[in-house]
């Protein structure tokens, strides 16, 4: 159980600039500050498990979050879109756990589920038929094996692809099936569902019983450089990331 926790979504790091420098410096506050601290994907816009397959601005990122990782920063990560088979590879080293597909978190006496959200809209047959075809293991195996001077170059053609094809599932924030399936997961017992991948911030309350339970939506990181904070005495918001003040 979890006294506190921050979650992000969606930083789509791609170069270093303000945004990745920002990002680091509040998982340097979470470390110092002993938040948890949970990433529901798509923190590269493009990342591969494989080390050979790493983009060189990637390097130094990852092997600050081993760092703090080490330092005593509990850190979690559940795979998005653009992750690509990173458990072999950063769980245990760069975070705590790794799920592919996803996680559940106790804060205080409230139970979290996570997931990136991606496949929350059944409805989208073309994504769903395209997120099996990118994430067929026997495909990302041989890939793995290719030297990263051939598979780079193609992996950057693959990110712009990506871009244009996820445009069209970020347009319009699919409530309706996001509500059926937080629903779905209040029966089970949740408390809270936080999910990625929309880029947009959204917090549906929903009446059951004498309880509130809470659908949390994150947005893009670059975007205004927001985070969800959940605390066991049952507070709970989004907050805007400043360099000069603490998270909580």
């Amino acid at each position: 159980m979890l006294d506190r926790a921050i979650f992000l979504s969606d930083a789509h790091l791609s170069q270093d600039d303000l945004h990745t420098r920002n990002f680091l410096n509040l998982v340097e506050k979470a470390a110092a500050e002993d938040i948890p601290l949970f990433l529901l994907g798509d923190i590269f816009d493009l990342w591969f498990g494989a080390p050979g397959l790493t983009f060189r601005f990637q390097e130094p990122v990852i092997e600050r979050l081993r760092e703090l990782r080490r330092g005593g920063l509990r850190l979690y990560y559940v795979e998005g879109n653009r992750d690509f088979y990173l458990k072999k590879t950063h769980e245990g080293t760069t975070f705590h756990a790794v799920s592919e597909g996803e996680m559940t978190a106790v804060v205080g006496s409230r139970s979290v589920y996570l997931s990136h959200g991606d496949t929350v809209n059944r409805a989208d047959l073309a994504y769903r038929f395209w997120k099996t075809v990118s994430k067929n293991p026997l495909a990302y195996g041989a890939l793995s094996l290719l030297p990263p001077a051939l598979v780079l170059p193609v992996a950057d053609r693959l990110e712009r692809k990506l871009k244009r094809t996820n445009r069209r599932c970020r347009e319009s924030f699919p409530e309706k099936e996001s509500r059926e399936f937080a629903l779905r997961m209040f029966a089970s017992g949740v408390d809270f569902v936080i999910l990625g991948h929309f880029h947009t911030e959204r917090i549906l309350r929903f009446a059951q019983g004498r309880a509130t339970r809470l659908l949390v939506v994150l947005p893009s990181w670059k975007e205004q450089w927001r985070y969800f904070l959940l605390d066991a005495e049952g507070e709970y918001g989004f907050r805007n990331f400043r360099p000069d003040a603490p998270l909580r």
